[in-house]
């Protein structure tokens, strides 16, 4: 198979160029490597929708991979899920896309977008399997809400958690769900939590997205070995 996978952060890709022996490609920020007969296309895509936008429209139309998984960290909307564990996406929508609704008047017909339930399954038995070794190790499904907005409002994470039920918020995966969907391309999002989305997210952040981003990349590679 070839799989796609894009972080938007230096440290949400660093450990699948190690894993992978990834190398530069030719084309401006993706990496190519292997992993048990498959071919691993790496991609930083940068912060935001439109990065991972254009990012995953580059994947698509260069590679023609097979599936797409975007793994990383975002704050938690739940108080289910804690630092360093773990939600994986069964749908993603905007979070900052007002009147959402027009999404589904036009083109392309869908404001929300469902995960591969392949690859839903391939995550879930991941973090599983995590869990039989990990102390107090979390994981749950569920909805991800995506935003040109770092949260660090706990007024504003009740909002989420009321429309949406999110499991978290980050910055790039539904844009990189809507244009794999356009692209009929299986994908999944794989986030750890590395705050908890209120007034001490960005202490938060920075000490623990390295860590948090380890964490689902361990996730994704489980998966990857299950393929």
């Amino acid at each position: 198979m070839k799989i796609g996978l894009i972080g938007a952060l230096d440290c949400e890709i660093t450990e699948f160029c190690r894993d992978f022996n990834a190398v530069k490609s030719k084309f401006k920020d993706i990496f190519v490597g292997s992993f048990k007969g498959h071919e691993i296309y790496i991609c930083l895509c940068g912060v935001g929708k439109v990065n991972a936008a254009a990012c995953t429209q580059r994947l698509c139309d260069l590679t023609n991979v097979d599936c797409i998984i975007n793994s990383g960290v975002a704050g938690a909307v739940t108080r289910n899920l804690g630092v360093c564990d773990i939600a994986v996406s069964s749908l993603l929508t905007y979070h900052d896309f007002y009147p959402i609704e027009v999404l589904d008047k036009y083109e392309p017909h869908c404001s929300v977008f469902k995960a591969d339930d392949k690859l839903l399954k391939l995550a879930c038995d991941a973090c599983s399997e995590l869990g039989k070794t990990e102390k107090n190790f979390r994981y749950d499904t569920g909805m991800i809400v995506s935003g040109d907005k770092f949260v660090e409002d706990s007024s504003y994470v009740k909002q989420l958690s009321a429309k949406y039920g999110a499991l978290c918020t980050e910055m790039e995966g539904a844009a990189i769900a809507h244009v794999a969907y356009l692209n009929k391309t299986p994908f999944i999002v794989i986030r750890a939590i590395s705050d908890n989305a209120d007034e001490n997210a960005d202490m938060s952040f920075e000490q623990m997205s390295a860590i948090a981003a380890k964490r689902a990349g361990f996730v994704v590679t489980s998966m990857i070995s299950a393929l």
